[in-house]
């Protein structure tokens, strides 16, 4: 009877358990099932839930939340590589592709390989326009997404692109000396005309795409001259002004006034006149930057490769505001809002543009080629990588 009742009491004991167990396994069942259900009402995925508890090398990590960047961010080629302010974020154009970085992080956003031999970089707002200059080849983008991509018949020259995604395409002409074209985002195009007054080497339309300047270099008198064409939507012409001796660097409208960035001057069209900042060859231009409201920071020297610099705050009307003087050579420059960051060969320091106080200095060597500031920081290119300061 004794053994009877031990093996009653064992029975019982060994039922307790398993119907413990099996209340164990319903209970977890419960609430996977029902975390199932609150991920699928809310739209969580499962893989984002396990890739943000799992390290860079696979393993288990309770460090959810704690963002790392990925600066320094290796690219493609070391030479020939452009990174500018494009909407905010880093736009990186290389011999082989065109990339948009998030700044914060490095992610990617867009990214694209051109295959073009010689690719040439312009962006205003959310779209970019990449083309092989002297070839016929050339793309519209945005910041995330591919707009078109177009061959032209005539190789071309130069080219830009409007706030609201308006291309202007300058290239050679088979009845005139050259060609400007203008297109919208849709790919339509919008009006054209011919010039045979000169060869086209630079072309700047306004945010809106309705107004145009064609920069022209023709021979006069065994002398090189050019000369700023515009015109409005249609082709319409609407003036021309004739630039200073010397090699125009870039045209670029700000608000109904266009900036003409020579080598050794510097100067604005405003309604039809030009008017000089610099006079033609008191400066020898080393680099520049624009800021969003259309100003212009200039670095130059007083002679060709001279060891002392100025850096000059000019406003779109032409008016010098500030001057920094520094004994050392820029080699580049970048403007964000009030702040402008300047590159010599062991140093970045940044300033206040507006009254040329000094904000911060950070070491640096000679293999930094170039800066692109992005609000409270900047970006330096330097052999294959970007990275943060």
């Amino acid at each position: 009877m004794a053994g009877n009742q031990r093996k009653i009491e064992r029975e019982e004991r060994r039922e307790q358990r398993e119907r413990k167990h099996k209340l164990i396994v319903w209970i977890v069942i419960a609430v996977v099932v029902l975390a199932l259900i609150i991920m699928k009402i809310c739209e969580v995925n499962v893989n984002s839930i396990k890739d943000r508890f799992t390290d860079a090398n696979g393993n288990f990590t309770l460090t959810e939340g704690v963002i790392t960047d990925n600066f320094p961010f290796s690219l493609d080629a070391s030479q020939n590589v452009i990174v500018t302010d494009f909407n905010n974020m880093l736009g990186v154009l290389t011999p082989n592709s065109f990339t948009v970085l998030e700044s914060k992080e490095a992610s990617v956003n867009y990214a694209f390989e051109h295959g073009y031999s010689n690719p040439v970089l312009s962006t205003e707002g959310v779209y970019s326009l990449v083309y092989d200059q002297g070839s016929n080849n050339y793309r519209l983008d945005t910041t995330s997404q591919a707009v078109y991509e177009e061959e032209t018949a005539k190789p071309i020259l130069c080219a830009d692109v409007a706030k609201n995604g308006t291309v202007a395409l300058a290239t050679t002409s088979k009845e005139k000396l050259c060609d400007v074209t203008i297109i919208s985002k849709a790919l339509k195009e919008e009006w054209s005309f011919g010039i045979s007054d000169g060869y086209i080497v630079d072309i700047a339309l306004n945010d809106s795409g309705k107004e145009l300047a064609v920069a022209v270099v023709n021979s006069e008198n065994a002398e090189l001259v050019t000369t700023v064409y515009t015109y409005r939507a249609g082709g319409s012409s609407t003036g021309e002004v004739q630039l200073p001796s010397g090699t125009l660097a870039k045209i670029k409208y700000s608000g109904g006034n266009i900036w003409t960035v020579g080598d050794t001057y510097l100067g604005v069209i405003k309604k039809g006149e030009y008017v000089s900042v610099f006079e033609q060859g008191s400066i020898n231009t080393n680099c520049y930057s624009f800021t969003s409201s259309g100003d212009l920071l200039i670095a130059y020297g007083g002679y060709s490769n001279s060891t002392d610099c100025t850096l000059s705050y000019v406003k779109s009307n032409g008016k010098v505001k500030t001057d920094i003087s520094l004994a050392a050579n820029i080699k580049d420059v970048s403007a964000t809002a009030g702040l402008v960051y300047v590159l010599t060969t062991d140093e970045i320091i940044s300033y206040n543009y507006k009254n040329g106080e000094e904000k911060n200095r950070y070491d640096n060597n000679d293999s930094v080629k170039s800066i692109c500031a992005l609000g409270s920081s900047v970006y330096t290119h330097k052999q294959s990588v970007i990275d943060k300061k």
